[in-house]
């Protein structure tokens, strides 16, 4: 099975502050805040959800096909050169004269709360991928669509539903650039719709949409919750807890969701459940989490089976 990975390809500037950002806000005063946090530790990292994912796709053995754009700077040629050392396809990569390759700056405090900000460039330019031209039968692939270029991320939608492609709908933190006909039309058809807590309630603010009503257009949720681990909701058979795996230190939690999706996906590949692909993207998550980029974890797969085992205690018949 294909897996086709769309969204951004962006270099990160992680940063920590060893306070909390909460004891520095003022409820009140909130619309006129002008703060400066002094950070202890500041990191280059390769970043950006398409990039991410596809990062720990490759470390569990898949070879998926990146749908991302780059820019023609160092970066990007970085990036294109990165795909192609790890064999990865590269059709869906597209390169842009005169843009920068996106990049993110995140903050993340004591508690791990977290700032992002993040400058698209390359990111909101077409690719020009079509899901058409790949080999058929077409339901035998499975696809991401993650945060990236608003425009394309509708485009890939609507191909998906049409061709009958199997797709899981993944907003993330561009969530807030959509209004709700948006929103529903990139939610329509998905195999699984998939965001943190915070982004849920959010889309059900945008939407006005509740669980019931979402379930018409997918189906399956599946809710992060950090460090409290991930809830699994199908129709008619309620919410599932999958607990996060325990870390021996925890480090830097960002990317730890992108991780979680490529565990995911893996074992939705390889024809599991959806709750063994939860806690599949669990295991794989917690490799993330104690390191401090999000492509710094260099696990094998045999690793990451090892660490499932002892936790969920359970195995794959094609492991």
């Amino acid at each position: 099975m294909t897996i086709i990975c769309s969204g951004s390809v962006a270099f990160d500037r992680l940063m920590t502050y060893p306070g909390a950002f909460a004891e520095s806000l003022i409820a009140e005063k909130i619309s006129q805040v002008s703060l400066s946090f002094l950070v202890d530790r500041v990191s280059r990292a390769y970043g950006g959800t398409a990039g991410n994912i596809a990062y720990n796709l490759g470390l569990l053995g898949e070879k998926p096909l990146v749908v991302a754009s780059l820019g023609d700077d160092p970066d990007g040629a970085d990036y294109f050169q990165r795909f192609q050392s790890w064999g990865f396809p590269q059709e869906g990569l597209k390169i842009h004269p005169g843009q920068m390759t996106a990049s993110c700056t995140v903050a993340t405090d004591r508690d791990n709360n977290q700032f992002t900000f993040f400058h698209p460039g390359a990111m909101l330019a077409p690719t020009g991928f079509d899901p058409a031209s790949l080999s058929q039968p077409l339901e035998k692939h499975l696809a991401i669509i993650s945060a990236g270029g608003p425009a394309e991320m509708l485009s890939l939608a609507e191909a998906y539903r049409s061709l009958g492609l199997p797709f899981i709908f993944d907003v993330g933190q561009q969530i807030h650039a959509f209004g709700r006909e948006d929103l529903m039309a990139l939610a329509e058809g998905a195999a699984v719709f998939i965001v943190n807590a915070y982004e849920f309630e959010l889309f059900k603010k945008i939407t006005g949409l509740d669980l019931e009503s979402l379930f018409r257009s997918v189906q399956t949720v599946i809710i992060t919750q950090g460090a409290e681990g991930s809830e699994l909701l199908v129709p008619g058979r309620g919410s599932q807890h999958i607990s996060p795996v325990p870390v021996s230190r925890a480090v830097n939690p960002t990317g730890a969701g992108d991780a979680y999706r490529a565990g995911l996906m893996t074992a939705l590949a390889r024809g599991e459940a959806l709750v063994s692909a939860c806690r599949l993207g669990s295991t794989v998550a917690s490799f993330c989490v104690e390191v401090e980029g999000t492509q710094d974890q260099t696990f094998t797969f045999r690793e990451v089976l090892a660490r499932h085992q002892a936790f969920f205690r359970e195995t794959f018949p094609w492991a």
